[in-house]
């Protein structure tokens, strides 16, 4: 509930009807009010305990001060004039909070120093001329009230100084509109009491305007006080925005002003020295001059450092402080302007996602600041650093220095890095080129290529352009499109099946479905060359969808008439789809393929590649699938260091052990390997099946050891799905 808005509202309407019926100010009402507001205050402040508490109740004292002097002048009969002592001391009291509020709050700049200055000076010329020379130099005034106008006077420049301090450096918000709008209406009126009173030549005047004012100053502090976010509101310093730019026209005004109205007023005042009334407005003209000099001065010099720093900006990165793209191709292309060759080097950080992914962006910057400064400190002071995008970096170097250089940068960039508490490794893959090239495009391309290159063999190393790698890299982009038009056209992919095969009977008990690729001019495609292209421009996963599917479809009817069942690979990133339990369930359901006649085949570089909390997800929906009667085989076994580990993990029922295991399997030593390695599936409830047979000799070895199932070119070939019915009809006919 906003109780702080309704009391605003509540006194400001019983504010204007005491004006209303007391002019003076002294009525009940006006006094009721008055008291009422230092009360609420007063509540709120030991309830809330706002900070800075001082501050706040210095100020609320300031009005206590204030309102008690007028209470004892309006209940007291004939009561003397120093009890109004406390208009006086509100004065202390308000600066002393207003100067404890703004010490809390950041340093003011050389600019707002000077800004303030001028208003000062300004308002300072104003009321030398309207109060204090008048006051000063009329006869018949009472000393004492001469003296305590002339000291209001010069209490409101001190407060509007301490008022523009807190103005320009809190962040502005409801109390502190508040708190600084009660202090101003406080100086405003009692400007006008002063001029008043200046005007009524030494009759104290108190009209409702200055009444109102007077209970306006004490019932904002209220509301400010009751405020819910008064707690630290005025702690909170406002963003640093730098120059926020210069009233020129105002101060002009401002210094025009002052000396017009002082001829203006020697005009009217004839028969007064002229030089003992213009020696103070001179005075502070000639300052209020050298302020605006100044603060021009810093507006020009604040406006050259602007401009350079946007300069600056607009041509390097923001967090690294390298060059940008944009100045990078600017400096290359000077350097092929002068007709020399050229070093450029292009490296990409390998890994980096990965931390970006786990530990946060923030992590991410951190990383890529000490790899900016181990790029510096490896390229040396005549190599030109760019930060090209992410975490991609470029340097151009002199030749001779070109390899020597990305040696270093290869060493210094896997040197662990300290990121988030926690110890990070990563590398770096670079792109080396050096040559004269036409254009830069043609030199950042051919750095590009030697980048792919370093990547594709293993990363974590500098690889040099050469001719032969661009044309490795055109056949990869061809193939990269020619696959991208055939998903889209449907054409181009065809399903072939391999057999297993019992290997004591030969018959077929299970058929591997394989994907195959034919480009439009006809030329097949392996698919150890198409499918990791597939996989990098992320075609992988529908070409998996695809592939489930047809071989669901095409298994039907064998799985009816001969009881066989289809084995289909699943890719990473299918694995690692949360949909993708559903999506096999569906496709299951459209064909009518049984889920006992589908095995799904997973390899292990795929998991080796994935992190603990995805290995888990994928373990939960493999788990899920095999409860529908799925089986699920880990492909490749023994071709990495972690198979062990995904035996005891996962939710396995087929071993299929890698050809490597079968290609020397004859011989005593490879024997007694791949038999430790059938007795583990056997151990662990697995069926194991040998892959890549291809003579009858290791076929007599796998019926010696044990392992009964198997698949290669000695049983069958991968056959399209015409060729596979038939082979399976003659298959069942010999059988009959």
């Amino acid at each position: 509930m906003r109780i702080w808005l309704w009391f605003l509202g509540a006194a400001a309407a019983l504010a204007a009807v005491a004006a209303l019926i007391s002019p003076s100010g002294k009525g009940v009402l006006n006094l009721a009010s008055l008291l009422v507001c230092v009360v609420v205050a007063a509540v709120a402040l030991r309830r809330r305990r706002p900070e800075p508490r001082a501050a706040w109740w210095l100020m609320c004292c300031g009005i206590a001060a204030s309102a008690t002097s007028t209470l004892l002048l309006s209940v007291v009969p004939g009561a003397p004039e120093e009890l109004g002592a406390g208009y006086l001391l509100c004065y202390p009291l308000t600066a002393a909070g207003l100067w404890l509020i703004a010490r809390r709050l950041r340093p003011w700049s050389s600019a707002r120093i000077l800004d303030a200055s001028i208003i000062l000076l300004g308002i300072a010329q104003l009321t030398w001329i309207f109060v204090l020379f008048p006051l000063l130099h009329r006869s018949g005034l009472k000393p004492l009230d001469a003296f305590g106008v002339s000291l209001i006077a010069v209490s409101d420049l001190v407060t509007i100084a301490l008022l523009l301090r807190v103005a320009f450096a809190v962040r502005r918000g409801t109390v502190a509109w508040l708190v600084l709008a009660s202090a101003g209406v406080m100086v405003c009126t009692d400007a006008f009491y002063v001029v008043k009173y200046v005007g009524g030549r030494g009759t104290v005047v108190i009209s409702s305007f200055s009444a109102v004012g007077w209970l306006t100053w004490a019932l904002l502090f209220a509301a400010a006080a009751l405020h819910p976010d008064a707690g630290h509101a005025l702690l909170r310093a406002r963003k640093s925005r730098g120059d926020y730019g210069t009233p020129i026209a105002g101060f002009i005004a401002l210094a025009v002003l002052g000396p017009g109205l002082l001829v203006a007023d020697l005009v009217l005042r004839r028969g007064v020295d002229p030089w003992r009334h213009a020696l103070v407005p001179a005075v502070l003209t000639g300052a209020l001059m050298v302020s605006m000099v100044l603060r021009l001065g810093r507006a020009l010099r604040d406006r050259v450092q602007l401009q350079q720093e946007l300069a600056f900006r607009a041509q390097h990165d923001v967090l690294t402080g390298l060059a940008n793209r944009e100045l990078f191709r600017s400096s290359l292309q000077e350097e092929l302007d002068t007709h020399r060759e050229i070093g450029l080097l292009i490296i990409d950080l390998d890994g980096f996602k990965d931390v970006n992914d786990t530990l946060g962006h923030p992590a991410g910057d951190e990383l890529l600041l000490t790899a900016s400064e181990r790029l510096r400190a490896s390229a040396g002071p005549a190599s030109l650093l760019a930060r090209l995008g992410g975490d991609e970096f470029a340097v151009i170097c002199p030749p001779e220095t070109l390899d020597e250089i990305a040696a270093a940068l290869v060493r210094e960039l896997a040197l662990p890095y300290r990121v988030a508490g926690r110890e990070q490794r990563i590398s770096a893959s670079i792109g080396v080129y050096s040559g004269h090239p036409v254009t830069t495009g043609e030199a950042l391309q051919s750095a590009d290529i030697a980048l792919y290159a370093a990547k594709e063999a293993g990363r974590n190393r500098a690889v040099r352009y050469h001719p032969a790698l661009r044309e490795a890299h055109v056949a990869h982009t061809l193939l990269a499109d020619q696959l991208r038009a055939a998903v889209e056209a449907g054409t181009g992919f065809a399903m072939h099946y391999q057999p297993v095969v019992d290997v004591h009977t030969t018959r077929v008990t299970a058929v591997e479905a394989l994907l195959r690729f034919t480009t439009p001019d006809g030329n097949p495609v392996s698919p150890a060359v198409f499918v990791p292209v597939a996989e990098e421009i992320g075609l992988i996963g529908k070409l998996g969808a695809w592939v489930l599917e047809q071989a669901c479809t095409d298994a039907k009817a064998w799985h009816d008439e001969h009881g066989i069942s289809v084995t289909v690979n699943v890719s990473g990133r299918q694995l690692r789809n949360s949909a993708f339990a559903d999506e096999v369930l569906a496709v299951l359901k459209r064909t009518g393929l049984p889920g006992a006649a589908l095995v799904l085949e997973i390899t292990e570089t795929v998991l080796v590649t994935a992190s603990l909390e995805e290995t888990a997800e994928v373990s939960r929906r493999l788990a899920r699938l095999r409860a529908f009667g799925i089986r699920i085989a880990i492909d490749d076994f023994g071709t990495g260091y972690s198979s062990l580990a995904y035996l005891r993990t996962l939710p396995l029922d087929v071993l299929k052990i890698d050809r490597a295991f079968v290609h020397r399997i004859e011989e005593q030593q490879d024997k007694a390997l791949f038999r430790a390695v059938v007795e583990l599936a056997r151990s662990m409830y697995l069926s194991p099946v040998a892959e890549g047979v291809e003579t009858p000799g290791q076929a007599a070895v796998l019926r010696e050891l044990g392992c009964g199932l198997a698949q290669g070119f000695l049983f069958a070939r991968p056959l399209p799905a015409p060729a596979l019915a038939r082979f399976l009809a003659a298959q069942t006919a010999v059988t009959v």
